[in-house]
């Protein structure tokens, strides 16, 4: 078994559990982690989803490290991201919500509310992602091209694979 084939098992379960779509989820964890469970970004996110550590203050960092724990809080974390978007489509909420798994919400909603001053549409990731460049939250600015980058690659994945048979662990499709 492979160390992406192994994953699918938890993507299937996490996927059922919070009822996002198995492909996003195994997009977040192709782009975050390239399915190394024991990926630690340098800022000091952990595991397939890499998760922060000051984001899941009762988890110690061997139970973030744990793949299934990881994916079952990272799945969670994301739906909660992109349930924050209620007013926008299903795929502008996606979009909106992978933003922020990315970057942080509040940096979203700041650009969302810089775009709905300049009178435009705040309801579609392509016209609010330009003013991420003004979004500022507690005197801090995002990495704008971090955002943009993970956004644009993960919804490219995305878009081309939903809907498509999920691969199993043992290599068969599942319908």
């Amino acid at each position: 078994m492979t160390p992406e084939s192994s994953c699918y098992p938890l993507i299937a379960a996490a996927a059922q559990r919070t009822g996002l779509d198995w492909w996003l989820i195994y997009g977040v964890i192709e782009q975050e982690s390239g399915f190394d469970p024991a990926s630690e970004s340098n800022c000091g996110a952990l595991g397939l989803m890499q998760l922060m550590p000051s984001s899941f203050p009762a988890f110690t960092r061997t139970a973030l490290l744990d793949p299934a724990t990881n994916v079952k809080l990272g799945a969670e974390h994301l739906r909660e991201c992109i349930g924050i978007w209620r007013l926008e489509t299903a795929d502008e909420a996606v979009k909106f919500g992978l933003a922020s798994y990315n970057g942080g919400p509040g940096y979203v909603l700041a650009a969302q509310h810089q775009a709905a001053l300049a009178g435009e549409d705040q309801s579609q990731w392509a016209v609010v992602e330009p003013f991420l460049n003004l979004a500022e939250v507690n005197g801090k600015r995002p990495d704008v091209e971090q955002i943009r980058a993970y956004v644009a690659r993960i919804w490219r994945r995305y878009a081309a694979r939903r809907g498509a048979p999920v691969p199993t662990a043992q290599g068969t499709a599942a319908a």
